[in-house]
């Protein structure tokens, strides 16, 4: 990874290229973002103008040319919080930043998609709930089309967000093979919420399945910055351990298990935020030590 990285590095122009054919590569288009984000990461917005303005022209096309706007909206989003992690150096602040980010992008998914997304929920209706279920059930046929639709809504906003989160990981990762070795480890590791902000996306990611259907387009969104938290803290607490192996198995269950996982890494979080248990584990006595 670290000549990878190096070789990006080494010419802007070359960079700048690869990205925006990496943007046109349906499963690679995330990388694309990386390269961006890479630069941005390493030398700041202002001198990656280069390897930023031209994928960035590539992703205009792509959205105005053949109506994909997926990847100019994965791709802006990267280089926001990229510009973000940046100056402050923070993933904290880069998952305060981005949750306010995901917020105005669920109005614009919604305007974009619009009818993609309502052929989108007759599909998932037709073979989840027929409507002659539904009227057998006694359920409102117009309550479920609008729980639908919201959660559309914030599946497509979230799976933007995860896109743009992880290729902006995956440069932070590459930076550091490259020029600090071990130190993306340790940062990601450290990844805690505040006890405000985790209260916060709880909150949010709540409200939908407690309020109002119109609000359950923002609980995704709401959960992200805690699945992140949360990933991160299993991280830290086996890297105590200096287990790959137990990583390996969290990864694995995920695979299997993925929706009860992230909800448990989600309330994990939330419990860190006000416990620190990876302080606890380091404060713990080794088991051997005498009394």
């Amino acid at each position: 990874m670290a000549r990878l990285a190096h070789y990006l590095m080494a010419s802007e122009w070359r960079a700048a290229l690869i990205a925006s054919l990496l943007l046109f590569l349906p499963l690679l288009s995330w990388a694309g973002a990386s390269v961006v984000a890479l630069y941005a990461l390493r030398r700041g917005l202002e001198q990656s103008l280069i390897v930023t303005a031209v994928p960035m022209l590539s992703a205009l096309v792509m959205a105005f040319g053949f109506g994909d706007s997926a990847m100019l909206l994965v791709l802006v989003i990267t280089v926001v919080l990229a510009a973000v992690l940046h100056r402050t150096l923070s993933w904290r602040a880069v998952l305060v930043v981005g949750l306010g980010i995901s917020l105005g992008l669920v109005v614009l998914v919604g305007a974009l998609y619009e009818e993609t997304l309502k052929g989108l929920v007759v599909a998932i209706k037709e073979v989840v709930v027929p409507p002659a279920q539904l009227a057998t059930l006694g359920v409102d046929e117009a309550t479920v089309d609008a729980w639908m639709a919201s959660l559309s809504v914030g599946a497509l906003s979230f799976l933007h967000m995860v896109s743009a989160l992880f290729a902006l990981t995956f440069a932070r990762a590459l930076q550091a093979q490259a020029y600090n070795p071990g130190g993306f480890k340790a940062e990601f590791e450290a990844v805690i919420l505040s006890p405000v902000f985790a209260a916060g996306c709880l909150v949010l990611a709540a409200t939908g399945f407690l309020v109002d259907p119109w609000m359950l387009r923002f609980s995704p969104l709401g959960a992200l910055p805690l699945m992140f938290a949360g990933m991160a803290l299993v991280h830290g607490l086996t890297g105590m351990r200096e287990s790959k192996g137990l990583i390996i198995m969290f990864y694995t269950a995920l695979v299997f298990f993925t929706p009860y996982l992230l909800l448990l890494l989600a309330l994990l979080a939330v419990i860190d935020a006000f416990v620190d248990f990876r302080t606890r584990a380091r404060q713990e006595p080794p088991e051997d030590e005498d009394e």
